[in-house]
């Protein structure tokens, strides 16, 4: 047995196989790649990798197991897909993925891929139905996706332990000795009812303030925008974010033509500027290339458009209290306000460079008022 020391929980131990899992090269590959994109640009501690978050969430999800009675081999499989549930994530994660979806398919669909040939598949396949490990349904994929699952717990406490904020502080012992298995989903008893609206709430305010920061969301646009002009130039092969980190392929983006103004700006920290924030309510915004093409003309510049993230999704699990079991909508109206908060904060912004911002203002605020 192999013991990692970890920074969010202490000693995580690890299986003669998940420790060939976490050496192949492949999984290697997750260090480096940053947790939080560009975030590190706004919040300097955010240097943490998808390596660390693929462990913690192994070791939450081993935690679950045991407070539902999950043993054996039933527990190793679940803990082999917390631990590889990021395998996929190319460089730059979530925020390139938007960019090369339609190239190379979702990060989940990249780690099966991934997870089902090579040496991971391998090392999977002498142990476990690597078919089944990487299927994703039933209470394996509760303990780890759902929304108090381990991934959603362990990426809350350490983005908020990396990036000094206070709003991702969860007791997640108490939210996991309150869990039970309810018909193949999770719930909660109701004294543990606190504890995942704690975590409800910490994802609310990490949204707020870390990852939509205005700031970050200006570094993301920009690097969206160098990923899409350079792989439409046929400058970079989509293909080369499967195996490469954050810098390395933003060395390549500073190198290609198309791509350089963007990423030059990136490595530099010279951003462009907000200019104005819509609602995403504007149905101008169903066309946000549109817009961006006819104001960068009107104003003879550069504008991007940076969309705002998706719709809040509805929150499913249940709390089962003396009365019997609630959704959680039912059993919290703070949740309810939670959700109806975050649909509220929705916005765009329209971005430039900081010596165009005043006639970008007022040309978007005419565009946009049509």
């Amino acid at each position: 047995m192999t013991v990692i020391r970890d920074a969010i929980h202490g000693n995580i131990t690890l299986s003669e196989t998940e420790k060939r899992v976490v050496d192949c090269a492949d999984f290697q590959r997750l260090r480096r790649i940053r947790q939080l994109a560009l975030a590190y640009l706004v919040y300097p501690g955010a240097m943490h990798t998808r390596f660390e978050h693929s462990l913690g969430t192994m070791h939450l999800a081993s935690g679950i197991c045991d407070v539902l009675g999950i043993s054996g081999d039933k527990k190793e499989g679940i803990r082999m897909r917390a631990l590889l549930h990021d395998l996929g994530h190319v460089a730059f994660s979530h925020e390139s993925e938007y960019s090369l979806r339609k190239h190379l398919g979702t990060h989940e669909e990249v780690g099966r891929r991934k997870a089902s040939s090579g040496e991971v598949g391998g090392i999977v396949g002498e142990n476990f139905s690597v078919k089944e490990i990487l299927s994703g349904k039933g209470i394996m994929e509760e303990i780890i996706a759902c929304d108090i699952g381990a991934d959603r717990m362990d990426y809350l406490k350490r983005d908020a332990h990396s990036t000094g904020v206070a709003y991702g502080i969860i007791d997640t012992d108490r939210l996991i000795h309150t869990m039970m298995a309810c018909g193949g989903r999770i719930c909660v008893e109701r004294g543990g009812l606190e504890a995942a609206e704690s975590l409800l709430i910490g994802r609310f305010l990490m949204f707020s303030t870390v990852y939509m920061h205005k700031t970050v969301r200006i570094a993301s646009s920009m690097l969206d925008r160098a990923i899409r002009r350079a792989v439409d130039a046929k400058e970079l092969e989509p293909e080369a974010f499967l195996s490469a980190g954050d810098e390395e392929m933003l060395l390549k983006l500073a190198w290609a033509k198309e791509s350089a103004p963007y990423a030059e700006a990136i490595i530099n920290r010279r951003f462009y500027k907000q200019a104005l924030e819509i609602s995403d309510l504007n149905p101008l915004l169903r066309e946000p290339e549109k817009a961006e093409e006819e104001l960068s003309a009107k104003c003879g510049c550069d504008i991007i458009i940076g969309m705002p993230n998706s719709p809040a999704q509805p929150i499913g699990f249940g709390v089962r209290g003396k009365d019997g079991m609630q959704d959680i909508m039912e059993a919290s109206e703070l949740v309810a306000a939670l959700l109806s908060a975050e649909e509220r904060r929705r916005n765009a912004i329209v971005m430039c460079p900081e010596d165009a911002r005043a006639k970008v203002e007022k040309a978007a605020e005419k565009y946009f008022s049509q």
